[in-house]
């Protein structure tokens, strides 16, 4: 695991300047067009992340108290920052990252630990950031979508980008050095915790949960997309949501 971790961080600025090198003046379509072609097996791989996943959520949700779950958002939010600066540098976002280092410093000290967002409440939101958006700016092209196991809904790009983040986040890379990798996975376990609950209060209230599940990701994806070149952040209405 380390020798890969190695890998990637090491292939991460070749790969940079070669991305950058093929993909200037290349245009970037934020409209994001729903582009579900496997459609028939994706719903088979949601399914088979419902059926693993639901009991629990289930139990998730009957066990975490609203105050409870707030401390764990906010916390896993915090832990996700340094990957988020990284992401904004590469994108060459400055000042989004600078603002990331604001909220990081701000939440793991007044916050205690990233408990409390802090800095959320003082009208500093988290920004945006990651490899999948990166390779947006670069001018990668989306692919169709695809739902992963237990990530869920995705394209072909920001895929790939889960990999990279995954692999090279600062701080399960910091954790790993410090404490093993028993202290990496235990940060996947909080994030699991935080996704699971959401996840089930979604399929609470949704009667075809996978096409839900569908327009949310690409709703908010879309807005991802024009935060990283500069453009309003807003999500769309569904009624709005462009598919072909």
């Amino acid at each position: 695991m380390h020798r890969l971790s190695t890998l990637v961080l090491r292939s991460i600025p070749v790969a940079m300047l070669s991305l950058l090198g093929a993909c200037a003046g290349v245009p970037r379509d934020a409209s994001l067009p729903i582009d579900d072609p496997y459609e028939k097996n994706n719903r088979v791989a949601f399914a088979a992340n419902q059926a693993a996943l639901h009991p629990v959520s289930v139990i998730i949700k009957a066990t975490t108290p609203g105050p409870v779950h707030d401390r764990l958002h906010d916390l896993n939010a915090n832990l996700r920052e340094p990957r988020i600066f990284a992401n904004d540098v590469l994108q060459l976002r400055i000042d989004a990252a600078v603002k990331t280092v604001g909220r990081f410093i701000t939440n793991s000290t007044i916050g205690l630990g990233g408990l409390f967002d802090i800095a959320g409440q003082a009208g500093l939101s988290q920004q945006s950031g990651d490899f999948g958006q990166t390779l947006f700016v670069w001018g990668v092209p989306a692919g169709s979508y695809v739902v992963l196991p237990y990530f869920g809904p995705s394209t072909g790009r920001d895929a790939a980008g889960l990999v990279v983040d995954e692999v090279a986040d600062p701080v399960g890379l910091a954790l790993g050095k410090l404490f093993g990798w028993g202290a990496t996975v235990g940060t996947g376990v909080l994030d699991a915790a935080v996704r699971l609950s959401e996840f089930k209060e979604a399929e609470d209230v949704s009667i075809d949960f996978y096409s839900f599940a569908r327009s949310a990701y690409y709703q908010t994806r879309r807005s991802d997309l024009r935060e990283a070149i500069g453009q309003p952040n807003v999500v769309e209405s569904p009624a709005t949501t462009p598919q072909r």
